[in-house]
């Protein structure tokens, strides 16, 4: 089993309250200053929209967004494509680190940093593909050793559960705990 359609999804501690236009100015100005690993083509804003993203940021290889989805709000990292041959262990790395690297710089941001902070114990997984990975039992078990061995790398040695939500109609999802507190740093020189 192998998929690159990834989603990881950090929570807020704080900053549920910053309005989507800050978010929609924040993200533009990332474009402007065209840092980072790809090319970010727009922006767009979903405020109006229930239990779902409130501002995306589309990339080229993947999109962020400020998320309500699951009734929490949070950053969503969404590996869309990748240039980067590898298995499902690589691309679920390679997305975990950039959710981090993304978590690290709009705590780090200049116009919400000091307003924001994520929980690094509580992640959210989302397998984007139904084809290659539905959300039945047999796939987590498929990809059991994979999640215990990126989840291992990035919390050393805490305590990790995996629960997947149970709902046919949905991709598959997975809550992640790990005990302690993790700020993105931490996180970043695990993996």
């Amino acid at each position: 089993m192998n998929t690159h359609k990834i989603a990881v999804k950090f929570y807020m501690d704080k900053g549920q309250d910053i309005a989507p236009e800050t978010w929609f100015k924040t993200f533009n100005k990332w474009i402007s200053a065209n840092a980072g690993p790809d090319v970010l083509i727009d922006v767009v804003d979903y405020s109006h929209v229930q239990n779902g993203p409130v501002t995306l940021l589309v990339g080229h290889e993947y999109d962020v967004s400020i998320d309500d989805a699951d009734g929490k709000r949070g950053v969503l990292f969404n590996l869309k494509r990748t240039a980067e041959e590898g298995d499902f262990a690589q691309h679920l790395s390679a997305a975990v680190k950039q959710a981090c690297e993304m978590r690290r710089r709009i705590e780090t941001d200049g116009d919400v940093g000091d307003q924001v902070a994520f929980r690094g114990n509580e992640v959210c997984l989302i397998l984007n593909d139904r084809l290659q990975t539905p959300n039945a039992d047999e796939t987590v078990q498929a990809i059991q050793t994979d999640l215990d061995a990126v989840l291992g790398k990035l919390y050393g040695d805490a305590k990790v559960s995996i629960s997947r939500r149970d709902d046919a109609k949905a991709r598959l999802t997975l809550d992640v705990q790990a005990e302690g507190s993790w700020t993105a740093d931490q996180l970043l020189a695990n993996l």
